[in-house]
């Protein structure tokens, strides 16, 4: 099974799930103001899940541009974690593709690109190709949910509030390959968790996602396998 295929094998449950995630956003982002294009235009420009949802759920609540500016760059700060613990897999890439290999980066890719990587492999074909159809899935999900939901009342009724969380169950499924892993995710979970009982959002994300690179560097268990040709397949 050639990397590409191996993507699409392993990822099929997220990629679908995040179809589901998308249309979510897509209701959601109209819901709270914004045009079509504007729903959509932001999938394609930020391409940030957990961000654009606290950005609309912002906006509808009547916040300033600084406000939510400096909450979408407070959640994505994670994202120079995870692209610092890609870095060795993409030493051998051009500029222009770390570029592309970093517009995709998520929290679905990397997980699926490191677990990859840890089983030993050094091509990035698998990473650039479940990347790029979570991309394509959830601008197709976002662009279905602007059009055909704006006029869909109480969407939790439907079960789709849901869908963010099977996302990232279906990652943890997917992705855990290792105690560490376990441990990582559980930790993460908990704290996530405890902090959305008494009642805080966006802040339970930010502090599960600083909890959980502290887990890593506690629990780690092997080492990163520095790619020597990233694009050739073995």
């Amino acid at each position: 099974m050639t990397p590409a295929h191996a993507a699409v094998a392993e990822g099929w449950p997220v990629l679908l799930t995040s179809v589901v995630v998308g249309i979510t956003y897509g209701v959601v982002a109209r819901q709270s103001g914004l045009s079509v294009a504007e729903a959509s235009g932001s999938s394609l420009l930020v391409f940030a899940g957990a961000a654009q949802f606290a950005a609309v759920g912002l906006l509808r609540e009547g916040a300033g541009t600084l406000e939510v500016a400096a909450s979408v760059l407070l959640i994505n700060l994670r994202h120079l974690l995870m692209a610092a613990s890609l870095r060795p897999h993409f030493a051998r890439a051009s500029f222009v593709e770390r570029l592309g290999l970093g517009y995709i980066l998520t929290d679905e890719a990397f997980a699926m690109g490191i677990g990859h990587f840890r089983r030993g492999h050094r091509d990035l074909v698998y990473y650039a190709t479940f990347g790029t159809l979570l991309w394509l899935c959830w601008n197709i999900g976002t662009l279905a949910g602007a059009i055909f939901g704006a006029g869909l009342e109480h969407p939790e009724r439907y079960g789709i509030d849901f869908a963010i969380t099977a996302t990232f169950l279906a990652i943890v499924a997917v992705g855990v390959r290792h105690r560490t892993d376990l441990v990582v995710a559980v930790a993460a979970g908990i704290v996530a968790g405890a902090l959305r009982l008494v009642g805080a959002t966006t802040l339970a994300v930010v502090v599960a996602g600083a909890v959980a690179p502290i887990v890593v560097l506690l629990a780690r268990d092997e080492p990163s396998d520095t790619a020597e040709s990233p694009f050739r397949t073995r």
